[in-house]
């Protein structure tokens, strides 16, 4: 427990060495220099900003040599660079409509106004793309904003801005919708669930969060509930026919069982079970650590297709050849050492878990395009966690599909 609240979230294994591909050694006549890292020079890249000129000049009665009196000539300069920031400044805009009437039927015309992005609103639309990059990307609460606002005269309370974002998602609706028809549409999902607190009515909901990785670079969509139950996912992918990739938790049984899906689990979350064991005995010699040494080069194995690109045909060949082999092996070394262990220690349930998951857990290998693992999708939940340390909570769940909307753009 105390590991889980104030230890690494690293779950490299303790005393092992740490590979960084960006640090090379490199030793010369015994002196070892790290390469790869800068060690003068500037190590901040301003070639994509914007630059804007201040010339600076001798008065003139400093341009005669203080020596001889002669006129002193300029023979070149020096350029100097700094990065300066131009503050936050907000105007107001008045759109000035001019009139025209006719004098003889009384006609009268005038020339026509911008579309607003939200009707009879007094936001412009430069002002809530910040409101909602400032809270979907920087994680920044509409609160705060509200404060940051009022120190440039512009007293807007924070439930206006709320609803100011609410008003733009429903705009954008269609987009939504579109989302979900390209995701269930998809031939591999992967799905997972995240925890987030509902203020009205006052309790835990859940972000459930589904990852079509071959649309385009990647598709996500969300889904707000009030429940973890796995009715929710059911009911999403009723219509759903393909390969879904879940980890363990029971939610997901049915679907993985519905016709025409294909269910795969999730190896990182029974790795990470031994994983939190050796974190807590540090026993080198024990079953956690071997376990996590012989998942050691079937991971190796997936880095090094990832990184070549190698195609999904290849992937299969290479993961039945390669991994199955110790995969294999690990299963029939697993079931002999399992009664070896206490009933019900920490040991015993990460075994229980990887044996039981076992026929998911490696049925990537006959699926050149399925990951060894849902890491993809749990990435995609990092801004949700990183968002609800400042924002805390949502405030109701009539909201929550503004929310899952503006998390996806």
């Amino acid at each position: 427990m105390q590991h889980q609240r104030f230890g690494k979230k690293s779950e490299i294994n303790p005393g092992e060495p740490i590979a960084d591909p960006n640090i090379l050694l490199q030793t010369v006549s015994g002196y070892t220099r790290k390469k790869g890292i800068k060690s003068r020079g500037r190590l901040i890249d301003t070639s994509q900003l914007p630059r804007h000129q201040f010339y600076h000049d001798l008065p003139e009665d400093h341009k005669k040599c203080r020596v001889c009196h002669h006129l002193l000539e300029k023979v070149g300069q020096e350029t100097s660079e700094q990065v300066e920031v131009l503050p936050l400044k907000l105007y107001v805009a008045e759109h000035i409509r001019y009139k025209y009437a006719c004098r003889c039927c009384q006609t009268l015309i005038m020339a026509p106004k911008p579309k607003a992005p939200i009707p009879k609103a007094l936001a412009g639309g430069s002002l809530i793309t910040e409101i909602i990059i400032n809270k979907y990307q920087s994680h920044l609460p509409l609160y705060r904003q509200s404060k940051i606002l009022a120190s440039y005269n512009a007293l807007i309370p924070d439930n206006t801005l709320g609803l100011w974002v609410s008003q733009a998602g429903s705009g954008l609706m269609p987009v939504y919708e579109a989302y979900w028809q390209a995701v269930l549409n998809a031939s591999y999902i992967q799905a997972d669930e995240t925890p987030v607190k509902i203020l009205k009515p006052e309790k835990k909901g859940y972000l459930w969060t589904y990852f079509a990785p071959h649309v385009g670079k990647g598709l996500v969509v969300f889904e707000l509930s009030l429940t973890r139950s796995g009715t929710i996912p059911e009911q999403r992918l009723a219509n759903f026919e393909g390969l879904l990739q879940t980890d363990g938790y029971a939610g997901y049984y049915n679907l993985r069982k519905q016709e025409g899906i294909i269910g795969f689990g999730c190896m990182t979350h029974a790795r990470r079970k031994f994983d939190e064991v050796l974190k807590i005995t540090k026993n080198q010699n024990g079953i956690a650590n071997e376990v996590i040494q012989r998942l050691k080069p079937v991971y190796a194995l997936e880095a090094r297709m990832r990184e070549q690109g190698i195609s999904f045909h290849t992937r299969k060949r290479l993961r039945q050849k390669q991994s199955w082999p110790l995969l294999k092996a690990l299963h029939s070394w697993l079931k002999q050492n399992a009664a070896k262990v206490p009933a019900n220690s920490k040991l015993a349930g990460a075994i229980h878990y990887m044996l039981t998951q076992w026929f998911y857990l490696i049925r990537f290998l006959r699926h050149g395009s399925v990951e060894i693992d849902t890491n993809w999708v749990e990435n995609q939940e990092r801004p949700v966690a990183l968002g609800r340390r400042n924002w805390l909570f949502f405030g109701h769940e009539g909201r929550g599909i503004i929310h899952a909307l503006w998390y996806i753009l």
